[in-house]
């Protein structure tokens, strides 16, 4: 009888294990490396979780099918039990931007494309997308963006404002003027955040400082792509720089911060502010009424040389797509028009019901 117990429960145990096991997934690229930040969604578009510098999610929370999206990549929706190996293997989306042809203007111009997302809980409480105007004088040196005249679709059940003034703050940090790579170059992380990089192989990096590893470098397809477990450089600087009340207030809230940014590469392999091709910077923190998390995704849509008139319509233009018929903010459908037009990653069905909920369908009429 203790015997048969004995492998009962050896049974039950080895199952539970199995069942534990299932519930961990890799998400790959075609070379079989980790894509790191990619979001994992249930059914009801609530976010599992984002994969860590290895693509590996630990845990599904039980979910039996998932959606997974990522800024470069198209999104896929996998039934978890069909799973090789707890693997998904995502496609690469080309953008197909143009190179920049140098223009006698004063003005290079770069359109940006945003998505905004901010979870109380796993919960979707605001959804924001639009489009950011913004331009670099070659001359001046000067970078202006208007925030003031972007198009945004923002809703959310109560407490706009303050959602909007935070989507505002999170899109402006999101939205990359200086090449991570120039500043791991020049130093100025070294002296910030105590970054380095080393050669982990060809064409690929690991970022580190002193005390671990926290991201890679990768050169491939003409693009140089930086991935960065931000939260762990912070507060190792920190508390190298004795900043013992900002690094008490990280480790309260159990703050985490990562980001995905990518630019392109010249002919000599270098790397230029009008190069930015897109970026991913996900925050989470514990707040007052739970685990907040926020997503800002960003693509560059177009770019050129401009006059300062050229650029004053350009704006008017994009003001205009925006609908009196839905507070002066551009329609769902014409977002996602656009997102097709510039082969932007779709937004999963998941996430498009959630949306759809918070705005009680406002957002589509």
């Amino acid at each position: 009888m203790k015997t048969s117990r004995m492998i009962i429960a050896a049974i039950f145990t080895f199952c539970g294990a199995m069942g534990a096991q299932a519930q961990k997934i890799q998400v790959v690229d075609d070379n079989g490396q980790g894509i790191a930040l990619a979001s994992v969604m249930n059914d009801n578009g609530v976010l599992i979780g984002t994969t860590d510098l290895n693509g590996v999610l630990a845990d599904l929370k039980g979910a039996q099918s998932v959606a997974v999206t990522h800024v470069a990549y198209k999104p896929q929706s996998v039934v978890v039990a069909n799973l090789k190996e707890g693997r998904i293997t995502m496609e690469e989306n080309d953008f197909g931007l143009d190179e920049l042809v140098v223009m006698p203007k004063p003005l290079i111009y770069t359109e940006l494309y945003y998505r905004f997302y901010a979870y109380v809980d796993d919960s979707l409480r605001t959804f924001a997308a639009g489009i950011v105007p913004y331009t670099y004088n070659v001359q001046k040196q000067k970078r202006t963006v208007k925030f003031s005249d972007y198009a945004v679709a923002l809703f959310n059940l109560k407490d706009v404002s303050w959602w909007k003034v935070r989507s505002e703050n999170m899109v402006k940090g999101g939205i990359r003027t200086t090449p991570g790579e120039q500043s791991l170059t020049n130093g100025s992380w070294k002296k910030k955040y105590f970054l380095e990089k080393e050669s982990n192989g060809v064409n690929r990096w690991k970022i580190s400082n002193p005390r671990e590893t926290v991201g890679t470098l990768v050169h491939a397809n003409g693009l140089s792509t930086i991935t960065i477990d931000g939260g762990k450089a912070q507060m190792y600087a920190n508390e190298r720089n004795g900043e013992k009340k900002m690094l008490k207030k990280r480790q309260d809230s159990n703050y985490t911060y990562q980001y995905v940014e990518v630019f392109r590469l010249n002919e000599d392999g270098e790397v230029a502010p009008d190069d930015y091709v897109m970026s991913l910077n996900h925050w989470e923190h514990d707040g007052k009424k739970g685990r907040e998390t926020y997503i800002v995704e960003a693509w560059v849509t177009d770019r050129g040389y401009m006059t300062q008139d050229e650029f004053k319509q350009k704006r008017k233009d994009i003001n205009a797509m925006n609908s009196t018929q839905n507070m002066w903010h551009m329609p769902l459908e014409e977002l996602e028009a656009y997102e097709r037009k510039h082969n932007i990653p779709a937004i999963t069905e998941e996430v498009r019901k959630a949306v759809a909920l918070i705005t009680k369908d406002r957002w589509t009429k």
